[in-house]
């Protein structure tokens, strides 16, 4: 008799717990041909691998199909990843792929595209959660190898275009085994100083191997968790990373880093002197401006001063009193002309100039009327004659009258 009898679920829970612990089996990558795929409504793929003779069963979960770049179809050679696990319900080893890739692609690419894959659908590389570059920043940490040519490259673009920067090395091996954490501690290492303004993580050209560090999860979950922004310079031009994929800013190269996050100080020069010349511009209009309504002011204040009024006035006042001396002069002319006229007038009409020509003027004596004719005189009445240098007076003796129109009459009387 057997020592001791085991029921089908404990062996399949050991066999379960054999599978999903190995170190191997948690992390592989197989290739084969897909001999039969299934794609429910539930968006998981059921497929079988086979190789030869052998198979395996295998399922892809709907978030990790969703994040294919392609579905193979039944009869391709593909290359897939994931992690062998046991199904107890059925003692059914499967299985469950999280990458399908093409057949022909080496290891390192595969990987490069299982960790994109991840990293994508997780939003490390989301364009709206980068971060702008400081205008001019003060302090600049370097994660790099402190041996190679990255250090010294960076170093010259610095002194050549904005000496005003401090440079910090944070020293890390940037290949090998050590590289891809050595390069994420120097990054947490780069945030404790507290004061960069960036950081710069790079490394000079090399083989897929070389930069392979670069496109490790650690890293590039380092760079992501980074508080200060990050540009990444890995390899050249042509040499595309997660870390690139993951940084703020991307640059083709260590020295183009170091341009992209340093102003050219000959440029801030000649930018500082045309600013200066429109400020100086500015201000002399300004002032100008200034002066030109101080001068409006000072006019206005004159104006209106006291002793500008009085002035004034005094002018105006002058100007009134010649013209009030030319009006009474014009005035006292035109009465003195008036007078003359008038008195010429009356000297014209004047008796006396009558008398001058041998006229006599006869009066009653007793009532001094004008006698204007023979007939209001009776005979032995008192007469004056008046004569332009004298009068006499005497009594009426005889009155003649006027025998024709053209004749005059007569009087006679003794003085």
């Amino acid at each position: 008799m057997p020592s001791r009898i085991y029921p089908v679920s404990t062996i399949n829970s050991y066999i379960h717990d054999v599978v999903t612990r190995d170190e191997l089996l948690a992390d592989v990558w197989i290739e084969g041909e897909i001999t039969k795929i299934y794609v429910p409504r539930s968006g998981h793929i059921y497929f079988t691998l086979c190789e030869g003779n052998a198979s395996i069963d295998a399922v892809m979960w709907k978030a990790a199909a969703a994040r294919q770049r392609f579905v193979p179809g039944q009869g391709e050679s593909v290359v897939i990843h994931g992690q062998a696990d046991y199904y107890q319900v059925q003692g059914r080893l499967q299985i469950q792929a999280d990458v399908f890739e093409h057949l022909g692609q080496g290891l390192l690419s595969l990987e490069f595209e299982r960790l994109h894959q991840r990293l994508e659908a997780e939003g490390l590389f989301e364009e709206n959660r980068k971060r702008p570059l400081p205008a001019f920043p003060r302090r600049i940490g370097v994660v790099t190898s402190s041996t190679g040519a990255v250090w010294h490259d960076i170093q010259t673009v610095a002194r050549r275009r904005y000496p005003l920067v401090e440079l910090v090395l944070i020293p890390s091996a940037v290949q090998g085994n050590r590289a891809p954490e050595e390069i994420a501690a120097a990054i947490h290492q780069a945030e404790e100083l507290g004061d960069l303004d960036a950081l710069i993580v790079g490394r000079g050209g090399g083989s897929p191997e070389d930069l392979a560090p670069f496109n490790s999860e650690i890293v590039a979950r380092a760079v992501f968790s980074s508080r200060v922004p990050v540009v990444s310079a890995v390899g050249h031009e042509t040499d595309v990373s997660i870390c690139d994929m993951v940084a703020d800013v991307r640059a083709a190269t260590p020295s183009a880093a170091a341009e992209l996050l340093l102003p050219d100080a000959a440029v801030l020069v000649d930018h500082l002197h045309h600013r200066r010349r429109q400020l100086m511009s500015t201000l002399n209009t300004t002032l100008g401006d200034h002066d030109s309504a101080i001068e409006g002011l000072e006019r206005r204040i004159l104006l209106q001063s006291p002793a500008h009024q009085i002035a004034r006035h005094r002018v105006a006042l002058e100007l009134l009193a010649n013209r009030a001396k030319a009006s009474t002069a014009a005035t006292l002319e035109r009465g003195r002309l008036r007078i003359s006229s008038e008195a010429a007038m009356l000297d014209a009409l004047s008796p006396n100039r009558v008398l001058k020509r041998g006229f006599v003027i006869v009066q009653e004596a007793e009532t001094g009327h004008a006698v204007r004719s023979t007939k209001s005189l009776p005979p032995g009445g008192g007469v004056i004659a008046r004569f332009h240098d004298g009068r006499a007076s005497g009594t009426l003796n005889r009155v003649d009258e006027a025998n024709q129109e053209n004749e005059a009459g007569t009087i006679d009387y003794d003085r």
